[in-house]
């Protein structure tokens, strides 16, 4: 009895922070989806533009694909919380802090 007890609770603290992890990811995709267009340097190239798109969507979908990745490739929880708090620490959209300057 003491040990099913033990099993569900602990279940419920994993599933506890993997949806705080969860929402955390989330508002970091959306500061990111609120950060790109917003630091747009005038680009003359095509190339430049092309490439600053494909920079823009991907920092925007890594936060998602972070995220699941983290839970579909680690299976101990101690891991899983490692990794997405790292997670968090990579993704953050530094230019909502610094702001971006122009080369």
């Amino acid at each position: 009895m003491s040990e099913e007890l033990r099993d569900e609770s602990r279940r419920k603290v994993e599933t506890v922070t993997y949806v705080v992890f969860g929402v955390l990811y989330v508002l970091v995709t959306l500061l990111w989806l609120w950060v790109a267009p917003a630091n747009r340097p005038v680009d003359s190239e095509r190339f430049d533009q092309a490439m600053r798109a494909f920079g823009e969507f991907f920092a925007v979908v890594a936060a998602p694909l972070w995220f699941f990745t983290t839970l579909n490739q680690f299976e101990s929880f101690r891991s899983r919380v490692a990794v997405l708090a790292l997670g968090l620490c990579l993704l953050i959209p530094l230019p909502l802090f610094v702001g971006v300057s122009p080369l």
